[in-house]
C-alpha cells in the first residue's frame, strides 16, 4: 500500500528539504512527502508491479516516443516542429530546473498536444542519493511542472535510468508511475542517424516505449524516418498516458 504522511510531520519534512526553495515552490506541492521529520525512522515503503513500465503488453500496435531532457532553446523547438508535421504526439520528461529556465518551451510543448512526465528537478542520478533527497528532487520537479499543466503529474522517469528500489518506492509513494523503456537506440552516443533508425526499428514492438533525447540533433535527423517506417509497418504513436490506457488491447 502506499504510504502518505501528513499534516504537521510532512510539512517539517518540506521545510527541511525545501528550506531554501522559494515560497512558489513548496506551495504548488499538492502532496507531503512520504517520510517523517528527521530523526524519526523512515517507514518501509512498498511498490506495486503497476508501478513501473517497461513496455505495455497489447497486440494492437500502438507505440509511444519519449525524449528525455530539456528542454532547450535549439533542440525543442526543431523537435517539436519534426512532431507536429508528423501529426505525432509523444511525452517529454523534462528537468525542473530547465523548466524554470524556458517556461515558454514547456508552454509550447503542452500546446503540440504533447505529455509532460517529471525528470527531477537537477536530473542527478538518483540512485546515489539518501531517501530525503531522491524525494526532494522527485517533489521538486514535479511541483514546478505541474504548474504548466494544471494537475499532478502521473509520469517519472529517473536521470540516466540510475533507480533501485527505493527510487520505485518513493515515486510510488508520491503517486507516480515509473517509466523506463522497451526500445533505446543509445542517441547519446557517438552514432550515425542511419544507425539510430536501424536500433529503433529492431527493437520496435507494440505497446514498446522508446526512449530519444531531447538534446541531440542525431536524433532530429533521424526522426522523420524512424515515424515514416514504423508507420509503413502499420503502428500509431501515441503518448505514454494514452498507451497505458490501452493496455492489453
Amino acid at each position: 500500500m502506499k504510504r502518505i504522511w501528513a499534516g504537521a510531520m510532512a510539512v517539517a519534512v518540506i521545510i527541511t528539504i525545501f528550506g531554501g526553495q522559494s515560497d512558489a515552490a513548496v506551495r504548488t506541492v499538492s502532496k507531503p512527502l512520504p517520510f517523517p521529520a528527521p530523526g524519526v525512522q523512515t517507514p518501509h515503503l512498498s511498490y506495486d508491479a503497476d508501478d513501473q513500465v517497461w513496455r505495455v503488453p497489447m497486440h494492437r500496435r500502438l507505440i509511444a516516443l519519449t525524449f528525455d531532457d530539456g528542454p532547450y532553446p535549439f533542440y525543442t523547438p526543431l523537435l517539436l516542429h519534426v512532431l507536429d508535421r508528423s501529426h505525432v504526439a509523444a511525452t517529454f520528461f523534462c528537468v525542473g530546473r530547465s523548466a524554470q529556465e524556458f517556461p515558454e518551451l514547456i508552454d509550447r510543448i503542452i500546446a503540440s498536444g504533447d505529455e509532460i512526465g517529471n525528470h527531477t528537478f537537477n536530473h542527478y542520478a538518483l540512485k546515489g542519493l539518501s531517501d530525503e533527497q531522491i524525494a526532494g528532487q522527485i517533489m521538486e520537479g514535479g511541483a514546478i511542472l505541474s504548474t504548466f499543466v494544471g494537475r499532478p503529474l502521473e509520469l517519472f522517469r529517473p536521470p540516466h535510468g540510475s533507480y533501485d528500489r527505493r527510487v520505485l518506492e518513493i515515486a510510488a509513494a508520491m503517486g507516480y508511475r515509473t517509466v523506463f523503456w522497451s526500445d533505446s537506440p543509445e542517441d547519446t552516443k557517438n552514432i550515425s542517424p542511419a544507425l539510430e533508425v536501424q536500433r529503433v526499428l529492431a527493437q520496435a514492438e507494440p505497446g514498446g516505449i522508446v526512449l530519444l533525447h531531447s538534446g541531440q540533433y542525431r536524433t532530429i535527423e533521424s526522426l522523420p524516418v524512424i515515424i515514416d517506417r514504423l508507420r509503413a509497418r502499420g503502428y500509431t504513436f501515441v503518448t505514454v498516458g494514452q498507451l497505458l490506457a490501452s493496455g492489453s488491447l
